[in-house]
């Protein structure tokens, strides 16, 4: 592996150890970096913030190196947009898309100082999701998922059958406590 890098004093590196050094030595030192461009960086940074998009690993090292408070607040925004868009993986209905999404933006206090970055990272979620292809094979409503679901479900419950506890057993409300409990002798005494 031949890595050349156009600097002044050209450096050829030649083994993966050479290159990890070379990455860590390098690794787009904020120190190096002018005025200007760390202005931009920071306006870029923030403006992708606030339109809810979410940023690279770049920008988050640069903000972990220069402002930690903004990282963490970041980070965060990151964490709850993930959440929201595995809760909207799951949702079986276009009424439930909805409820999530109301829940969600429900939940931000007025008093979050990342209210503005929440705000905007699920609205541009439920942009995105709105125009998936995943949204529009929903159903309009919960119950006709439920409905569908019935139909369609080959694996329904498993512990449960159609003739409705034939035997009087129903494995799913059984525990070994209540089945203890059922076996012990009871007393009754005499006043």
């Amino acid at each position: 592996m031949n890595i050349f890098f156009e600097k002044p004093e050209e450096q050829k590196i030649t083994s993966q150890r050479e290159l990890v050094e070379h990455l860590l030595n390098n690794s787009g030192d904020v120190d190096e970096m002018s005025e200007e461009n760390r202005r931009e960086m920071d306006a870029r940074i923030m403006a992708k913030l606030k339109s809810g998009k979410k940023l690279s690993q770049k920008e988050l090292d640069y903000l972990r190196r220069t402002n930690p408070i903004l990282y963490a607040q970041a980070m965060r925004v990151q964490r709850m947009a993930e959440a929201l868009e595995e809760q909207l993986k799951h949702a079986r209905s276009k009424e439930e898309v909805n409820q999530i999404f109301t829940t969600a933006l429900s939940g931000i206090s007025k008093n979050d100082p990342d209210r503005e970055y929440l705000v905007a990272s699920f609205n541009r979620i439920s942009t995105e999701f709105r125009k998936s292809k995943m949204y529009n094979k929903l159903l309009t409503t919960t119950e006709e998922a439920r409905k569908k679901k019935k139909q369609v479900d080959p694996d329904k419950d498993l512990f449960k059958e159609d003739n409705d506890d034939k035997d009087g057993f129903d494995l799913s409300s059984w525990s070994p406590l209540r089945e203890l409990y059922e076996q012990m002798p009871s007393f009754v005494a005499g006043a």
